[in-house]
């Protein structure tokens, strides 16, 4: 099989409420890059990567359209189902950049599905028993906004939550202190300050709140102060931003520096280096929570197939994208209804496809067009 073009489209989503995070970042509209990889036997694979702004990771959306036209032209005639040397040859063209190669190498996944007529979490390791505790964030704002949001996040069945904490100590105490004391039987909280602590700040916060049960994440900016704050308080640690690679998982792994890690499909490359990554942390035994930036009913699949084919004692809890951006653009989106647990699709590949007319004209087409 070989690859016969590769379609790239551009998509914004308004958020016109304001995604906040710590030290002053907002949002109104998240940015997707979606690509259509078409291959000579008539199958077609989908991938996607969103990125929120260009001051949360170090990947931006023009970013992502500019590594992908460095990419495109050298992968037509490739063989899509060769997962590793698609990765090999795409490190090996482009250092770096790891988001962008992330919508090529899902794509590929979604085709490998396809051809074998298996579902993505077969393919990557085997359905585990189980459904998928979701979580969800009360995105930053008022510590009012926040009691009312994790409220109704709580009605629509979510038990593992993500408080966004903006970087002030006394407030962010005061607001982990208010959301929690009203914490239910079941319910699990991860205090994300989202790199928006310094060390000492870090610290101070986690002195005033040693009786609360909670999860501090990704505290520090860098990973040296991330370390040496877990060194010093008995909150256990989960690291997220900072998670760009397998190559950092297995630095954190050897140097014990953190009881969770979060893995962001997009962030380490795709789902051929967050297999990797997964892998790693179930023979260390670190329990995860698998994720990614956001993204639509694409991304929701990739995310859900991936946990679905973890141990469920490894899969902490599983980040559903639809929670935030509300279109799912595709054809059979998993929907929350009765409660926040889910399982993945059975269908082939992905089990998701766009719905037509859900995308304009694409911004780029390498190799034949039709």
């Amino acid at each position: 099989m070989k690859i016969k073009s590769i379609s790239v489209y551009e998509i914004v989503s308004p958020f016109p409420q304001g995604y906040r995070l710590s030290r002053g970042r907002k949002w109104t509209s998240f940015e997707s890059t979606i690509v259509a990889i078409k291959t000579d036997a008539g199958l077609v694979g989908w991938g996607e990567l969103q990125t929120v702004g260009a001051n949360y990771l170090p990947a931006f959306a023009k970013g992502a359209i500019a590594a992908i036209d460095v990419l495109g032209p050298q992968l037509i005639g490739k063989d899509p189902l060769h997962l590793d040397r698609i990765n090999y040859f795409m490190d090996h063209l482009l250092y770096g950049h790891p988001y962008a190669k992330s919508a090529i190498d899902m794509a590929c996944w979604d085709i490998l599905g396809k051809a074998t007529g298996m579902p993505l979490c077969v393919l990557l390791g085997g359905r585990f028993e189980g459904g998928l505790d979701l979580m969800a964030a009360p995105y930053f704002g008022s510590k009012e906004e926040m009691l009312a949001l994790t409220q109704d996040l709580r009605e629509k069945g979510y038990r593992r939550l993500s408080v966004k904490l903006g970087g002030d100590v006394a407030e962010d105490v005061s607001t982990l202190r208010a959301i929690l004391e009203n914490a239910q039987p079941g319910e699990e909280f991860y205090a994300d300050c989202n790199r928006g602590w310094t060390r000492d700040q870090a610290l101070r916060v986690m002195r005033q709140i040693r009786d609360l049960d909670v999860y501090i994440e990704q505290p520090c900016a860098s990973y040296e102060d991330c370390l040496a704050v877990r060194r010093r308080t008995d909150h256990p640690i989960i690291l997220d931003e900072i998670i760009d690679s397998p190559e950092m998982v297995m630095r954190i792994i050897a140097d014990d520096a953190a009881d969770l890690i979060n893995i962001k499909i997009s962030r380490v490359g795709g789902l051929t280096k967050a297999r990797r990554a997964r892998d790693m942390c179930v023979t260390a035994g670190i329990p995860m929570t698998l994720q990614d930036v956001g993204g639509s009913g694409i991304v929701q699949a990739a995310i859900f197939h991936l946990a679905q084919s973890t141990p469920k004692e490894f899969r902490h809890s599983v980040f559903d994208p639809l929670s935030v951006v509300s279109d799912p653009l595709t054809d059979a989106p998993i929907l929350v209804r009765d409660g926040a647990v889910v399982e993945a699709s059975d269908r082939p590949g992905l089990g998701q496809d766009i719905l037509p007319g859900s995308l304009s004209d694409p911004i780029a087409v390498y190799g034949e067009r039709g």
